[in-house]
């Protein structure tokens, strides 16, 4: 035991074939079977021999792992699938400009309305992750590890330390059960061990933020049709389909809410987990195993071991455990509720927004431009300016107050009646800067401003800013309240 204890904690690797790394995109092939629990099979031929890991992930097997890999894809194929959906969208909205798409009437006038870039925008979108192919060096612990050699195996696990030495960066895909178990804790103390000898990068992202990002992405997606394709006969008609769009979004936003209340219930769970954290208290394969491997062999304690490493790296037990108490927490409650939900996060999945406008400008590019007029006064620039402003502008603002209603909300009532209830409040709270976001575009589009597009755009790019800036003020001071267990 000594001498494994030393070896581990000089954060060495002690064999150089278990320093090895494994292409992202090979954890997800054959319907992500690597990552899937249950599933057969040695995964150790994917793997190669490596000088350096560029990310070492860190995941507990007892978490979902259909939310692990539903929020491994995006992480990796996301800003490939969106980009290059925005791009489409780009591309069709020029074909159809110039006439070489077909479009279809509305009954409006004589317009030919083009649906095109919302389409095949969403449908890259959705393709783009299937076939993208990640060539970030990870270490996944399936993959990497020797599941037949029970020598390299060994030497693998001594190593854990040297190979989170070796690592740039560190990806922990958190879950509830990720803060109970022992090996989890001991990456996390290991890396920042390691971090005091050269500069890495930690992060953190919730197992539940890809399928939540997939599913807001296609109901936006799906609510987003109606504004390309619905008849609309004259102006006022167009805020019928709105009107319902938007209630339809809140109803859809009704699970959302629900999602993130619990999300941030979560956090409050793993705050007092990691304040009584204890290596008693956490969980071991081999404790809960009583030692004894399936074929009968006896196995070594993980505790006595990860024990004996952080008395030599933190000093004593207690150090280590004041350490999580305290750094540990602190960055993992900041990754977990500051960093997880950016405006790149929303840009993304609220694209097609941007897509409808793209449509909306190339289906009113035909219209031809007044006497006298400058292009910015043409409905179709002015219409790509707003669709800009809305989804740069505007919808990061309306997801920052959504965060905030939802963190500051986040207490669980009594019974079923009064959580449904504490929901649709906090959907409506929401809905107030939505509706007064179509009411300043509504006025934009009134006939009297139709005459003038610039004055018609200032407005609304007024509004939009004033609105931004008001969600803004009022997200920061409701994040004073957030240090409170929540209402």
């Amino acid at each position: 035991m000594p001498k494994v204890v030393k070896s581990i904690a000089k954060m060495g690797v002690t064999h150089p074939e278990v320093l090895r790394t494994a292409r992202a995109h090979q954890a997800f092939q054959h319907f992500a079977a690597a990552l899937r629990v249950g599933s057969d099979g040695d995964f150790y031929y994917k793997s190669r021999k490596s000088h350096k890991i560029s990310t070492f992930w860190s995941h507990s097997w007892h978490g979902g792992h259909w939310k692990k890999i539903l929020t491994l894809i995006p992480f990796y194929n996301g800003t490939a699938a969106v980009s290059l959906g925005l791009l489409t969208g780009v591309l069709m909205m020029v074909l159809f400009c110039f006439g070489q798409l077909p479009g279809f009437s509305r009954g409006w006038h004589d317009i030919r309305w083009s649906t095109w870039s919302l389409c095949s925008g969403v449908l890259v979108t959705c393709l783009v992750p299937m076939f993208w192919r990640p060539q970030t060096q990870v270490f996944f612990d399936r993959i990497c590890i020797s599941q037949a050699d029970s020598e390299l195996k060994t030497q693998a696990i001594f190593s854990l330390a040297g190979l989170l030495k070796s690592s740039d960066q560190m990806l922990i895909l958190w879950d509830p059960t990720w803060t109970q178990r022992l090996w989890c804790l001991f990456e996390l103390a290991a890396f920042l061990q390691s971090r005091k000898t050269r500069k890495q990068a930690l992060i953190v992202r919730p197992v539940f933020l890809g399928p939540i990002s997939i599913g807001i992405f296609l109901t936006m997606s799906i609510l987003a049709m109606p504004a390309t394709m619905v008849p609309i006969q004259n102006r006022t008609v167009v805020f019928i389909p709105m009107g319902a769009v938007l209630l339809l979004g809140m109803m859809a936003a009704y699970p959302a809410v629900s999602i993130l209340r619990n999300y941030f219930r979560d956090l409050d769970v793993m705050k007092q987990q990691l304040l009584s954290i204890s290596f008693d208290t956490t969980r071991s394969a081999c404790c809960d195993q009583d030692h004894v491997d399936p074929m009968g062999q006896t196995l070594l304690c993980d505790r006595r071991i990860v024990k004996e490493c952080v008395d030599i790296w933190f000093g004593s037990q207690q150090a280590f455990e004041d350490t999580v108490r305290s750094e540990v927490l602190n960055i993992l409650e900041h990754e977990l509720s500051e960093r997880v939900f950016s405006t790149a996060w929303a840009l993304g999945v609220s694209s097609p927004v941007m897509l409808i406008f793209m449509d909306l400008c190339s289906s009113f590019a035909s219209l031809p431009l007044m006497e006298g007029g400058s292009v910015l006064q043409h409905p179709a620039p002015s219409l790509f300016i707003d669709g800009l402003l809305i989804w740069i502008l505007a919808l990061p603002a309306v997801k920052d107050l959504l965060i905030c209603f939802c963190r500051l909300l986040r207490k669980r009532p009594e019974n079923f009646c009064l959580e449904a209830l504490k929901n649709a409040l906090t959907l409506l709270l929401i809905l107030c800067p939505l509706v007064m976001l179509l009411a300043s575009y509504g006025f934009a589009l009134n006939p009297d401003m139709a005459k003038n597009r610039l004055l018609g755009n200032a407005i609304f790019a007024g509004s939009v800013l004033i609105l931004s800036v008001c969600n803004c003020l009022l997200a920061s001071t409701l994040k004073t309240l957030l240090k409170r267990p929540g209402w």
